[in-house]
């Protein structure tokens, strides 16, 4: 174990069930960065559920995060991508408020945490499609939220991509007795280390919120659904779930040797040049069996690096050809870990929750020149985002491309059953623009899950918000309320990621707006269990955040009612 040194009287060492750690002052916090909470999943526990780590004697200098899991970051056509992370990833974040006015590192017998505070605990789980996000991300440092909202922070770090989330033991030539849900018990086992661990920092272990965005909030989903964590779990705030994203042993079964005939096809052109390797949009050749069998082999075998990239460019390849609901990546109900779909009626425990999506979740699907949810990403410099927004402007009727994203979205429907094609027909204008695709997209991935949640709660305690605030950029350009824009506004990081590109032509004072609103609301929910505003079995209650409205926000009554009832008419459980 890295980081260690000599156990010595101190003022900043806390001691945890695992071993002594020594944190450090940051911006009003006291911050433990980077304790591991399990074993480093390497050799004979690579693709196995997290296993307990060894107990350590000396301090663990808890002054940095460690490594992002391994995960890679596509290039342009013509270059190279970039890697990053490494196998030993499975750590997380402490970060405690501190009043320096009071300051307990005074007193000679005490240490900086106050441990009389008992303050709420809140376990962040970062999102990034299940491939990408480490809890080292600048925007989840969490300073600013621990301390707005009063409650110890942690962030964790979990195995993403096919060495954390895909349960490679259903592959035709893989062994039935490999462990399933890798990266979904990564969680569970941080979570539990919390629980242990939470008075020793300030917390209080009886008031434990999971919380996460996106696929962050797609694992909040599956963790509630988790029996294993009853009783230690007292609630949950899922932000843009995408709770559909979880596999059977049907559905996962494919992706295993999908992936192997990808690696293969990897193997075959590492000296080509990037510019004339397979398009990543397309399939891998077709294998025998004896030539699927060596390649499912050699994955299992295949470096970091190699699982990486292959990672990426399977949920790249997902993202043109969206043929199936949960894609290469998700959590598996496997009858034991998770027992059953989360979005099943009965699934969830019992414990208060708060969900919600952001009002154009994709719109941004306008700004691409092909319907494709990662060139977005790789292409968003200022400049391509102001050309690309003065050409959406006008982009309220079928466009060169739009033909393209109408098929993309049939495509998507398939899952959904008739009830899909005809939503996207009376309530998406049938696919006709890039704007109504993207609209469906984020319903569909997004919201009708956030309201599904919702209304599956078993007793009720479930409250659904919507965040609608924009600035002028994102007025301008069509792109709205994006997804993700919740990020800077509750972690108060205004100038990073979405936060940056929604302030090119001004708005903070919008984003200062609504973070004081959702902060009110998301302190009293993380400390009382309740925000202070109907919940959603109360007609449908949505509390709106919008800069625009006095006071950054207002309860609306089924804002969205023929929307929604036609959501519920789909099956979502695939």
């Amino acid at each position: 174990m890295a980081k260690t040194g000599a156990s010595i009287r101190d003022q900043w060492i806390i001691n945890t069930t695992t071993g002594p750690v020594k944190g450090h002052a940051e911006t009003g916090v006291a911050a433990f960065r980077g304790i591991p909470y399990a074993a480093p999943p390497v050799g004979e526990l690579r693709f196995r559920r997290a296993q307990p780590i060894e107990p350590w004697e000396e301090v663990f200098h808890a002054d940095a995060s460690g490594h992002p899991c391994p995960q890679y970051h596509a290039g342009s056509r013509r270059s190279e991508g970039t890697w990053e992370g490494d196998e030993d990833c499975l750590w997380l974040n402490v970060v405690v408020p501190r009043d320096t006015a009071n300051d307990a590192a005074d007193a000679a017998d005490s240490t900086v945490i106050d441990t009389d505070a008992k303050r709420p605990v809140v376990v962040y789980i970062h999102g990034g499609s299940n491939v990408h996000g480490s809890a080292a991300s600048p925007m989840l440092s969490g300073e600013y939220f621990a301390t707005s909202i009063d409650c110890v922070y942690v962030g964790v770090n979990y195995r993403v991509g096919i060495l954390g989330q895909m349960s490679l033991g259903y592959g035709t030539y893989t062994s039935d007795d490999m462990d399933t849900n890798p990266g979904h018990s990564d969680l569970v086992t941080a979570i539990r280390w919390v629980h242990d661990n939470a008075a020793a920092f300030g917390g209080d272990p009886g008031r434990i919120t999971i919380m996460g965005e996106s696929s962050g909030g797609s694992m909040v989903s599956a963790l509630l659904a988790t029996p294993q964590l009853e009783g230690i779990i007292s609630a949950g705030i899922a932000q843009s779930p995408a709770a559909t994203i979880v596999h059977t042993p049907t559905t996962v079964g494919p992706w295993v040797d999908f992936a192997a005939r990808w690696y293969q096809r990897m193997v075959d052109e590492k000296d080509v040049p990037p510019a004339k390797r397979a398009p990543v949009n397309t399939a891998p050749p077709e294998l025998d069996g004896p030539a699927l069998k060596k390649a499912t082999e050699a994955l299992l075998q295949a470096d970091a690096k190699m699982l990486g990239q292959l990672s990426d460019e399977l949920v790249r390849y997902q993202a043109d050809n969206p043929e199936s609901t949960a894609g290469p990546f998700a959590p598996l109900v496997d009858g034991d870990l998770l027992p059953r779909h989360p979005l099943e009626p009965g699934a969830m425990l019992d414990v208060p929750l708060l969900v919600g999506s952001n009002r154009n979740e994709y719109d941004m699907m306008r700004l691409e020149a092909k319907p494709s949810s990662m060139q977005l990403r790789r292409s968003q410099t200022f400049a391509g985002l102001f050309a690309a927004a003065a050409d959406a402007a006008s982009d309220t009727e079928a466009d060169d491309s739009s033909t393209d994203a109408a098929a993309q979205a049939s495509a998507a429907t398939a899952d959904l059953g008739p009830r899909g094609l005809q939503i996207l027909r009376e309530h998406y204008k049938d696919g006709r623009s890039r704007s109504m695709v993207g609209r469906f997209f984020g319903d569909a991935i997004f919201t009708a899950p956030a309201w599904r949640m919702a209304s599956n709660h078993p007793s009720g305690h479930a409250w659904v918000y919507r965040l609608d605030t924009t600035t002028p950029f994102l007025r301008l350009s069509g792109i709205g309320s994006m997804h993700a824009l919740d990020l800077p506004i509750l972690f108060q990081r205004y100038d990073l990621d979405k936060g940056r590109v929604a302030l090119l032509l001004g708005g903070r004072d919008d984003f200062r707006i609504t973070t004081a609103a959702m902060h009110n609301r998301w302190r009293r929910f993380i400390h009382h269990r309740d925000p202070g505003f109907d919940p959603y079995c109360h007609g449908y209650a949505t509390q709106i955040f919008d800069s625009k409205i006095p006071g950054g926000e207002r309860t609306e009554y089924d804002p969205q009612s023929s929307l929604r009832q036609a959501w519920e008419k789909v099956n979502l459980v695939l």
